[in-house]
Formats: structure tokens, sequence, C-alpha cells
């Protein structure tokens, strides 16, 4: 039996199509370089191995957008109908399977039971590490590298790349200082880690000390940015640390030089209208640049009603851009999602969050603050169940903070406030809040 280099079965012999894999690997935890012309290496090295059309899948996949679906269930469906598969590997195309028909859950669970057997299996941990996320499900972010990582050590290759998804997990949880130990233990053996960079970025930007937290970002630029497929997240980052400090036009400057260049994926356009959001919010006029956040969500038209976390941002860009008919019918689509009995985790969530997200997100842009707040309050300590970080939900905190003042709900106001006091004292930003509310 052969094995990867972390120990790993895999059915092939091929010494260097094992190598493609591992090379493909690294790309998919790093995002430096294209990890499909690695895997099509691979596969062309050994054309029935299962687990590179089973890595492909899951790129696609962790796209988040329906129409990469059908590429997916394409190249599982050979992977299924592939001979000499181990157990390992079968079991790695059933879980994404199961992902590809929306049952992200149930996912993570036959990931985990891959991990029980193989702890070193890093294709399962970034899978259900990516899918925990993309669930809101902090718990597992990081105790799920928790329960692996004793099986692991420093010379295990991969082993900066498990250290990493564990700082992003320990900060999604709360664990501040922790954390940024692992980031840094991440970083002490790969420099050029993006990930444990953006989780130390999470710490600061959770404590609200945006200027050390833009000045990490600023001192490892040639470390995370680059052919790196992730830096637009980065540099959004770092536009959220200037929006802390009030300093609106270097947000912009941001945004024009590197966050909305080439923003052809979902996960990209994402943080465009995220950004373009909390300045309308404060009341910055950001030109016509809303109409080009809203076509490139029109052009995207299948994805409506795939996923609650995109969908609230496609209806922000149609209400930025006052295309009301699209946010309406994007609404629709989200309802319809809802009531899909086959629709998996997928459909709950349009349901539960998707449908009364874009609801709120509607009535704030007609101007109705009061019904703005009627949707979106009672989804306090709900929302994280659409996935995505406490940073990238603090949009909605934001919209309803803003709706309560605006409806001339003071008392209200005053108790999402004081959390943000908590949260993230002294900032610019929060001082404009409290002007605000007066």
């Amino acid at each position: 039996m052969h094995h990867d280099p972390r120990d790993c079965p895999v059915s092939t012999r091929s010494a260097a199509a094992i190598a493609h894999a591992e090379q493909a690997l690294w790309r998919m935890a790093t995002y430096f370089g294209d990890p499909f012309a690695d895997l099509d290496a691979a596969i062309q090295e050994d054309p029935g191995w299962v687990l590179p059309l089973v890595m492909k899948a899951n790129c696609l996949l962790s796209a988040t957008e329906q129409p990469m679906l059908e590429q997916a269930h394409a190249l599982l469906d050979l992977a299924g109908a592939a001979t000499g598969a181990n157990a390992r590997e079968r079991a790695h195309v059933a879980a994404s399977r199961t992902c590809a028909l929306g049952h992200w859950r149930e996912a993570c669970d036959q990931w985990e039971r891959i991990l029980v057997e193989h702890p070193r299996d890093f294709l399962a941990l970034w899978s259900a590490h990516l899918f925990d996320f993309f669930r809101g499900d902090a718990g597992n972010l990081h105790r799920r590298v928790a329960r692996v990582l004793p099986a692991w050590s420093a010379d295990t290759p991969m082993y900066a790349h498990v250290r990493a998804l564990e700082a992003f997990g320990l900060e999604e949880s709360n664990h501040y200082d922790s954390a940024l130990e692992s980031a840094q233990a991440a970083l002490a053996l790969q420099p050029r880690e993006p990930w444990a960079i953006h989780a130390a970025a999470h710490v600061h930007e959770m404590r609200g000390d945006h200027q050390h937290g833009a000045r990490w970002l600023e001192s490892r630029i040639a470390d995370w940015s680059g052919d790196n497929a992730f830096a637009f997240h980065n540099w959004w980052h770092l536009a959220l640390f200037r929006l802390e400090q009030l300093d609106t036009a270097g947000a912009l400057e941001l945004f024009d030089a590197q966050i909305v260049a080439g923003d052809a994926m979902a996960l990209q356009h994402i943080d465009v209208c995220a950004l373009l959001w909390r300045l309308r919010i404060l009341g910055v006029d950001v030109g016509d640049r809303w109409q080009h956040a809203a076509q490139r969500w029109t052009d995207r038209a299948p994805v409506a009603g795939h996923y609650a976390f995109n969908d609230l941002h496609a209806a922000m860009a149609f209400v930025g851009a006052d295309r009301d008919a699209q946010a309406r019918s994007l609404l629709a689509a989200v309802e319809a999602r809802a009531t899909d009995v086959d629709g998996g985790h997928l459909s709950r969530i349009a349901g539960e969050i998707g449908v009364p997200l874009l609801r709120g997100v509607i009535a704030h842009g007609e101007g109705d603050h009061a019904g703005a707040v009627e949707q979106l309050l009672p989804l306090r300590g709900r929302h994280h169940a659409m996935g995505g970080s406490h940073a990238q939900r603090d949009v909605i905190e934001l919209t309803l903070l803003d709706a309560a003042i605006g409806a001339g709900h003071r008392a209200l106001a005053r108790h999402l406030l004081n959390e943000r006091l908590f949260a993230k004292p002294g900032t610019p930003l929060t001082a404009h809040w409290e002007r605000r509310l007066g």
C-alpha cells in the first residue's frame, strides 16, 4: 500500500501523481497559484486515481456558487465510477457528494469520520474547516483541529497550515490570545501563510485594535499579496481598519485599487458589497460603484437562492443601486428556496435566516427603518448559522444599529451601542455612532 507524505493511504502507485497532488494541496491551503493545473498533472500521471478528482470538486464546492455544482457533480461521478479506490478515498467521494447536494453538516460529519481513522488527512480537515465556516459552526472551527492536532508534529508536511486553521477557529471562538499564538506558530514555520496572517487580523478587528491591525497587515503585504487568490480579502480587512479610523477616503482608495479589481467570484464580490454597504450607512457617496456591484450579481443570476450569505450581499448591491425590482426578485428566489424539501441545510437557512435578512435590507433601503428593525432584531444571536465570520456579519449589526437610530428607537440603539462600546471602545467609528445617537 502506498501513502501520501502524512502516511495517509492512497491507491495510486505513481510518486509523480502524489507529488502533484501534494503541491495542489499546498496551493489550496495557501491560495498561491492554481491548484487545478497541479491536479490535472496528477490525473495525467495516473488517470485512475480518484483523489485528484475529489480535490478539484472540493475546490469548486468551496466557491459556494450554484453554477459550479454541475462541474463538481461531474467530477464526483467520474470518481465514483473509478475502480481501485481504497476505503479512505471512497469515503472522500461520499463526503463530497453529500456536500454537493447541499447537506453541509452531514458532509462535515463524514469528513470527521475520515479524520477519526486518519487524523493527518489534511484534505478532510481543510474541507470540513471551510464548511464549518460556511455553516457558522465556530465551535468545530477550532475543536475539529484540536481533535487531530496531537497526531501532528512540526515536521509533518502541512503542519503550519493546520496551525493556521487552528488560529482562525480559535479567533472565531473568542480565544484571542490563543489564536495569536497559533498564528505565530504557523508563521514561524511558513511566513507566507495567508490564513494565519488573516486569523491574526481578525483578532485585531474583534478587539477594536484597528491601528495595530493595519500595521500588522501592512508589515506583511509581501507574504499575503502577489499571486494569491485570497489577497482581495486581506485588502478588505485593511479597508475595515481604515473605516474604524473613519478614513473613508482611504477605504475607498483600497476598494478601487485592490478589492473591486478582478471580482470574478462570489466570495470576492461579497467583500465589494460589504464595504460599500458600510460606507452607505456612514452616509458616504460612492458614485456609480453600486451599479458595477449590482451588475456583477445580475450576471450571476443563477446563484440566487443557493447560499443565504451570498444572497445577503447581492441584496445590498441591488438596494444600493436602486434596483428595487431585482432586490424583490432575489427575495422571491430565496423564499422559493426555503420551500425546497430536498435542499438540505441551504434551504433551511434560506428560510430561517436568509428571508428575514433580505427583507430587513430591503426595508432599510426603502427608508422603512422600523421595518428593518422588525426583521433584523430577532436574528441577533442566530444569524451566525448562515456562515461568515464575526467581522463579516458585523455589517448586519451595523445595519440594525443604523435602523434603530433612524426609527427613533433610542433605547434599543443605546442597548446595541453599549455592546459595541464594550468590544471596540475609543475607536473613531464607535465615537461616530455615539454622536449619531446623541
